[in-house]
């Protein structure tokens, strides 16, 4: 999630959106007493980054808000979601949203969303804890099988058929620089992610690179039901990752509230039904090792 850029366009709807969705109030994160007896659990999500957190004509949707709506049910609260665009790096926006607070105002969360479970990322911003990992993120390969076979390695591509990736991503580097540049002119690059799933759903490429999730939901609102695959990635920077949530240090307390309400909304199945909702399979995090 580093080096991102958001459009002034989005800037401008993430301020918007946050003065309709936040309660006056201080910039400080609140340990679970303070949550409990105010009635409301303030989560923070992005505000472009479906599946998980987007907006709909101003509310609120994806797995992330329907997550937070859970938890806080299971806390006795109601959740407050703040939608916000993304940093420059994860660190501003733990910095922004979870122990300091906006520059141009606004309050802080009491929780974080769809934050990388990462120990560097932990170790540079002592301020927050991050943990609770709800999701594991996986790079796959959606197929067409008659066109790919049921179990395609990428030199298929070698051949007269196209795989489609998002420009500018990890998936892109990956095919780009696949055995030295050899699938470049099989590989069928498009701007937005939309559009990969439309071609993909009309068979102008015979598979589809990226980020799962991602990939899932838009092929569910384009009524495809792919199969996925993750043939050999020897090489790629990244290929799977946790998201889980941020919390300030001094509200552990909160966070072993929220652990517990999520391993609840966990082994009942409904986080998984949440998921299903906006079109994506759950992919747990792998037990610890």
């Amino acid at each position: 999630m580093g080096g991102r850029k958001s459009s002034p366009g989005i800037a401008r709807l993430a301020v918007v959106l946050t003065a309709a969705l936040t309660v006056v109030g201080p910039a400080v994160a609140r340990p679970l007493d303070e949550v409990t007896a105010s009635g409301t659990l303030n989560v923070v999500a992005y505000v472009d980054n479906a599946p998980f957190s987007y907006d709909d004509n101003g509310t609120a949707r994806g797995i992330d808000v329907d997550l937070a709506h859970a938890l806080a049910r299971e806390l006795g609260v109601k959740a407050e979601i703040v939608l916000r665009m993304q940093g420059e790096e994860v660190d501003d926006d733990l910095r922004a949203n979870v122990w300091k607070g906006p520059l141009t105002g606004g309050i802080v969360g009491d929780l974080m969303l769809h934050v990388p479970v990462d120990r560097d990322l932990a170790l540079r911003n002592r301020e927050v804890v991050i943990g609770n990992a709800y999701f594991e993120e996986r790079v796959g390969l959606a197929i067409h099988p008659e066109l790919t076979g049921d179990d395609p390695t990428f030199d298929v591509f070698l051949k007269d058929r196209k795989v489609g990736v998002q420009l500018a991503t990890v998936s892109d580097y990956f095919l780009m620089t696949y055995k030295d540049g050899a699938l470049i002119p099989n590989i069928a690059h498009h701007l937005k992610a939309e559009q990969g799933a439309k071609e993909f759903a009309q068979k102008d490429v015979a598979a589809l690179m990226g980020v799962r999730s991602k990939i899932e939901a838009l092929l569910a609102q384009e009524g495809v039901a792919a199969r996925f695959v993750e043939p050999d990635m020897t090489g790629i920077v990244r290929r799977s990752w946790l998201v889980g949530m941020a919390w300030k240090e001094n509200s552990r307390d909160l966070g072993y509230a929220v652990q517990a309400a999520l391993e609840k909304i966990q082994t009942s199945g409904e986080l998984e039904k949440i998921c299903k909702a906006h079109g994506v399979a759950y992919t747990p995090p792998p037990p610890p090792k």
